[in-house]
């Protein structure tokens, strides 16, 4: 049912776009010769900017470099960004974003009609949408935005490519290709060049005091050897087995004194619970006793920070932690962590990489999970050792 309604939504945006669309290339031209006049009160003033990303956590994590370069090109632009419920914490304490807009708050079709006026109130002027996505290959376009630059990619759907042409400045994502690059060439049509990939997260004192509050809760301290360990994924097929896991918490507990420290969401603690049930050694459970804003408050107090590929990764590379990545199916070509020193397990096999950015695969095409099961505890002990002793 939910696959029916999405299509019938995207039909119904895809032929009324189609329908609108002299009219709006009309207002737009007409719009756009009144700002050259500086009728309207829109001369000489900064611009206004919106950065659309509604994709997930390690992809916002990722677009911060953006936000950063914007503002430092255009230090006095207005920014805004629109993102979803789920992960706009991320941008909580972000001190480059003006505005946040979230999409969650205009589920239906007359509330969609809401935002477009909302947006084309604001008399934005250049807009980017990072996801290749046909809803918001269109945001921009009924919102009347002059400058409309987005992601298109070639295996994001027909209702995607279809609507990309409502775009006048489009890049094309190439499979392969780093994912964080591609989002700074963005700004090359507003004549940003080169900006800095380095991740941005800002902590505040009152989180910092959070974390610290929690580690002295449990006994532990600075002097500890503290290693932050996530085992769930968005994607389910990224996903190491419980048991695996458990070995390895034990081994780096018995053979380096290591004080493991799980983290998550409230909806991971049952699959952690799991993992402590197949241990012999006691860990702590830290999952949903963090919000998403201030997780990373915790994660920078952490020596190393253990993974499948998710959210949590890219925040702890962001607050400048030390990661060992457990990949699976990933192309660690497109998205990485930016410290070198940071290890990526991986798998070479004929099947692997076999999810891509904006295309993850829903299962193993052929059954086996060879990426993840051939990745040994004993592997991934090695490597966080490695990290942990120079």
């Amino acid at each position: 049912m939910n696959k029916l309604r999405a299509y019938f939504n995207n039909f119904f945006w895809l032929f009324l776009t189609y329908l609108s669309a002299p009219f709006f290339y009309c207002l737009i031209f007409l719009l756009a010769r009144r700002s050259l006049k500086g009728e309207g009160g829109r001369k000489n003033i900064p611009l206004k900017i919106l950065v659309i990303q509604t994709a997930k956590i390690g992809d916002l994590v990722c677009t911060t470099p953006v936000f950063r370069g914007i503002k430092k090109k255009f230090p006095s632009s207005y920014l805004a960004v629109l993102a979803t419920s789920r992960n706009k914490d991320i941008l909580k304490n972000n001190p480059r974003v003006d505005e946040l807009i979230l999409i969650d708050d205009y589920p239906k079709i007359w509330d969609k009609l809401k935002l477009f006026s909302k947006l084309k109130k604001e008399k934005y002027d250049w807009t980017f949408a990072m996801l290749p996505d046909s809803f918001n290959n269109i945001i921009a376009f009924w919102s009347l935005v002059p400058n409309r630059a987005a992601t298109i990619h070639k295996y994001s759907g027909e209702t995607a490519a279809l609507t990309s042409f409502f775009n006048n400045h489009r890049l094309e994502y190439k499979r392969h290709a780093p994912l964080m690059k591609h989002y700074l060439d963005l700004l090359k049509f507003i004549g940003i060049e080169k900006p800095s990939e380095e991740k941005e997260i800002f902590i505040l004192p009152e989180e910092e005091k959070k974390a610290s509050d929690f580690l002295k809760a449990q006994n532990l301290d600075s002097h500890d050897l503290l290693i932050g360990i996530s085992v769930t994924s968005g994607v389910k097929i990224k996903e190491w087995e419980p048991s695996r896991f458990a070995v390895l918490a034990d081994k780096l507990i018995e053979e380096k004194n290591a004080k493991i420290i799980f983290v998550g969401s409230a909806d991971d603690r049952p699959k952690i619970e799991k993992v402590q049930k197949m241990m012999q050694e006691s860990s702590v459970n830290a999952a949903g006793f963090f919000k998403l804003y201030e997780l990373p408050a915790l994660l920078q107090k952490l020596e190393l920070f253990i993974s499948v590929d998710n959210g949590p990764l890219h925040m702890a590379d962001a607050v400048g932690v030390l990661v060992v990545d457990i990949v699976g199916p990933i192309d660690t070509n497109e998205l990485y962590p930016l410290n070198e020193r940071s290890k990526i397990i991986k798998r070479d096999i004929d099947c692997a990489p076999c999810s891509f950015m904006f295309q993850p695969p829903l299962f193993c095409k052929e059954g086996h999970f060879k990426c993840l099961k051939e990745i040994t505890p004993e592997e991934v002990f090695e490597a966080a050792v490695k990290l942990i002793e120079v």
